[in-house]
């Protein structure tokens, strides 16, 4: 179970505010009434992931540890009231293994990124003013990646499967009318292994996007 962030704990305590509604019983320019529409949010620099990386002989590989560079969150909601997570794309760095981790030559791993393979849906709960948003679901988790080749071609490796994994999310809406979203999950345990190369363990992810 994941605690609730700083941010969604204000959500629940937020004051109901003076509004209007609508026909349909929603609050007039709301952001659940902007949420109807899908919206592109940009992971910001303050997104991290995290993940335990050992080799064969289960000693720590500090240096595979991943850095987001970019992506992108996008949400909406549907009419029967769900909150989704259509799709989440966190760019990573590259990593470079050294010579004799797990052979002779430096291995080089590049197009890192982590994305869903199937839409993630939370029933929300809604902030009194309107303005906010959290709630969970599950989705799976992709890895893609590729190698670079002592020649320097890039060689597509096949996507994993990390595995279905729990998140949090949470959107609200500034006075100024900007977006934010946090989709937070933990994978315990070991998330994915090579054999005999590298196991990948205690994957965590906490993204920030507007």
């Amino acid at each position: 179970m994941h605690k609730p962030s700083a941010s969604i704990l204000f959500l629940a305590t937020s004051s109901l505010a003076a509004c209007a509604f609508e026909d349909d019983g929603l609050v007039s320019d709301s952001l659940e009434t902007q949420l109807h529409q899908r919206v592109f949010l940009d992971l910001a620099p303050s997104s991290t992931v995290g993940v335990v990386a050992t080799d064969a002989d289960g000693n720590p590989m500090p240096y595979v540890e991943p850095r987001v560079t970019g992506g992108r969150a996008v949400l909406r909601t549907t009419e029967d009231g769900w909150l989704l997570v259509e799709d989440l794309d966190v760019q990573l760095a590259d990593v470079v293994i050294p010579p004799g981790a797990i052979g002779d030559d430096a291995v080089t791993l590049t197009e890192v990124g982590l994305h869903l393979g199937t839409q993630l849906a939370a029933e929300p709960y809604w902030a009194g003013d309107g303005d906010g948003a959290w709630g969970s679901g599950d989705a799976d988790l992709l890895l893609d990646w590729s190698m670079v080749t002592s020649q320097g071609n890039v060689y597509p490796l096949a996507t994993q499967l990390l595995g279905d994994a729990d998140f949090t999310v949470a959107v609200r809406r500034d006075d100024d009318g900007t977006l934010h979203a946090e989709v937070d999950t933990a994978i315990p345990g070991e998330v994915h292994r090579l054999t005999g190369l590298v196991t990948l363990s205690d994957l965590s992810i906490a993204v920030d996007a507007e």
